[in-house]
């Protein structure tokens, strides 16, 4: 076979270098053959790697283990893709504001005595222009304004959608792969919005190793080292699907993490135009609005496809419009929006408990547990003055019963009273201490303790690693209270007897 000869490309006359980059800056972006091989090779192991889930890592050790071996591909990825991606880029957030909000008015979109305005370190948000009392209409945004997995279906990836089994079972992939593509194409209706889109997010997908560190003793940490292995197996995924299309020019790891981040901290959930059910959206101008403590205050309405934001309270003019972004421990907050809430009073620590596959009553345990509806070993710890439920209770009482107790239980006819903490148990007193010093092996998983944490948030600048921090000092504060908690009970019980 002979050597093929390409046509070069040359300067005009009178054209500088930089001229001629600017005007042929296409043709510099697109990955050369020799760095495309490279970068196949290296997507194949790490799709290999991110896909191990049939023998998932069962230690914190293990699993930082893999976590390190898939960020040490990924970043050989973004090295390798670094400068070449086709991606359009976003311009300054500010300048898309009037072009935005034109665009939304143009579609129909009634927004009242609100407005954008810049809030630093927490983004674009939405500034109160009149008082307003509580229940008030504030904003409404048509349907055919929102970018979701139905339009998605509607685009040129409905029917990739229809035959891709990733695809079928994952809605909040459908709409970040459909965001992806109408970010380049030239004719979208939603670039307005694109446009005012964030360019980078504070989720754990754009921390660094160091960084994920920062969650060590955290229960945060697995479910961040598995979202970040679930991501990357994404993109994995799909550069082998884009492969030979001309897709796999504008799919980077960095602009798929963009597009997944803004579905993660913005998509909601609205009814379908078209028939019964529900799809997840991006719903314009309302997801600019920042959280804070409240009560849902966004509805929709069916009849004239709508989706409707009122005043969660009075606001005056001057302060920033929040809504309340529904019961989230801090924990989920941080993984997929990027944030921590200090006054979250719906925050709660995920504990993990089990019974001993060589207790010899593990039989016994699991069956009475069964009964009462016990029946995962995931439970919560509240940030409430009690931070016991009702769950938790009654696995902390069955573990601690004899066959007797064990079988007396089983036999009873309101055997859910085991629920029930207001009622005492004989092993009540070893349940509370069973708690106290599970708490306190806990308290001694993380590497800094409670006081150390707020003089090292008073040096952090980086907010990844202020709202990591964060995080640490809301968990250990409800660990502290549960402490306290058991042991006011264990001396209460003490004294009975």
């Amino acid at each position: 076979m002979g050597r093929k000869t390409q046509k070069k490309t040359k300067t005009k006359p009178g054209m500088s270098m930089e001229a001629f980059e600017s005007e042929f800056s296409d043709l510099f972006k697109t990955l050369p053959p020799i760095k495309r091989a490279e970068l196949t090779k290296v997507v194949d192991k790490l799709f290999q790697v991110s896909s191990n889930f049939a023998s998932d890592p069962i230690t914190p050790a293990k699993q930082w283990e893999e976590f390190q071996e898939i960020s040490g591909l990924v970043e050989r990825v973004r090295e390798i893709e670094s400068g070449h991606s086709m991606c359009r880029t976003l311009p300054d957030r500010r300048s898309a504001v009037k072009p935005f909000t034109a665009w939304l008015e143009g579609l129909g979109a009634d927004i009242k005595k609100v407005e954008i305005a810049d809030y630093g370190v927490q983004g674009l948000g939405l500034r109160v222009t009149e008082d307003m009392v509580e229940g008030e209409e504030v904003i409404k945004i048509p349907q055919k304004a929102m970018m979701s997995v139905e339009t998605a279906k509607s685009s040129s990836i409905g029917s990739l959608i229809e035959r891709d089994p990733l695809l079928q079972t994952m809605p909040n992939v459908v709409l970040a792969v459909h965001l992806l593509i109408e970010r380049n194409s030239p004719a979208s209706i939603w670039e307005p919005y694109i446009n005012i889109l964030p360019h980078s997010y504070s989720t754990v997908l754009y921390y660094s190793p160091k960084q994920l560190e920062g969650l060590k003793g955290s229960p945060a940490m697995e479910d961040a080292l598995k979202q970040y292995k679930f991501v990357a197996r994404q993109y994995a995924y799909f550069y082998r699907l884009f492969a030979n299309t001309m897709l796999k020019d504008y799919l980077t790891f960095d602009e798929y993490r963009w597009a997944v981040s803004t579905v993660m901290t913005r998509q909601n959930v609205v009814p379908l135009k078209e028939g019964p059910g529900e799809c997840n959206a991006l719903i314009p101008f309302w997801d600019m609005a920042n959280h804070d403590e409240g009560q849902v205050s966004t509805d929709y309405d069916i009849e004239n496809h709508y989706s409707i934001c009122y005043a969660q309270r009075k606001f005056t003019k001057g302060e920033q419009l929040t809504i309340f972004y529904g019961v989230r421990a801090n924990c989920d907050l941080l993984i997929h929006n990027g944030f921590v809430f200090p006054d979250n009073q719906e925050d709660c620590l995920t504990l993990r408990l089990g019974v001993a596959k060589t207790d010899a009553l593990a039989a016994a345990r699991l069956a009475l547990l069964e009964k009462v509806g016990v029946v995962s070993q995931k439970f919560y710890l509240n940030r409430t003055e009690e931070p016991l439920d009702g769950k938790l209770v009654a696995f902390l009482r069955v573990l601690q019963m004899d066959q007797t107790q064990l079988t007396e239980w089983q036999d009873k006819e309101q055997a859910e009273n085991i629920l029930d903490l207001k009622i005492e148990l004989d092993v009540d007193s070893k349940a509370m201490q069973y708690m106290i010093t599970r708490c306190a092996l806990l308290l001694r998983a993380y590497p800094t303790t409670r006081e150390q944490d707020e003089l090292i948030m008073k040096e952090l600048k980086d907010d990844k690693d202020r709202s990591t921090c964060q995080l640490r000092m809301c968990e250990k504060d409800i660990l502290i209270n549960c402490v306290k908690y058991c042991e006011q009970k264990l001396k209460a019980l003490n004294n009975k007897q």
